[in-house]
């Protein structure tokens, strides 16, 4: 019987899950505007997409679905992140409003709010970007996840995380 694996990103790096039972989570907190999340972004869904990973990335709007959509058209010239926008049935799918569709890996989660289907994914990634009631909003995601009991994992990239654009 096809067992998916189940992933954990690690500091941009996916390793198998240890925990079986419950949805892990991570927090990448960036020092930079959500521009510098839209890349980390490119390059964690390009991790995961190197290990045959679905992904969903939850946007809070329209217009932040467009900006990493154009993202991942530039992110690297020489590649291609295969996605859809919307509730398209794609490997990478980036939206704001559909539900999680087929996928069940990896949701990398920009909202303000958690989705109440996020328990579905062998993990949740949230990224932490400058911008006061945003950085808010993550704290309040940390403290839920915390008072149920979910695997968490914090990385601070704030003096790490640079990429140069392409």
């Amino acid at each position: 019987m096809f067992e998916a694996k189940r992933l954990r990103i690690n500091c941009l790096r996916l390793t198998p899950k240890a925990d079986e039972t419950l949805t892990n989570i991570s927090f990448y907190k960036l020092a930079g505007d959500q521009n510098l999340a839209f890349l980390l972004i490119c390059q964690l869904v390009k991790k995961a997409r190197k290990q045959d990973q679905q992904v969903l990335c939850l946007m809070p709007g329209e217009s932040e679905v467009m900006s990493l959509d154009k993202a991942m058209w530039a992110f690297e010239p020489s590649s291609f992140l295969p996605h859809g926008t919307g509730a398209e049935s794609s490997p990478i799918a980036v939206s704001c409003d559909a539900g999680p569709g087929d996928h069940h890996q990896v949701l990398i989660n920009l909202h303000s709010e958690i989705p109440t289907w996020f328990s579905r994914f062998d993990r949740v990634v949230e990224i932490i970007y400058q911008d006061s009631d945003y950085e808010q909003s993550k704290r309040d995601s940390f403290v839920f996840y915390k008072e149920r009991g979910y695997p968490i994992s914090y990385h601070d990239l704030t003096d790490k995380f640079k990429p140069q654009l392409p």
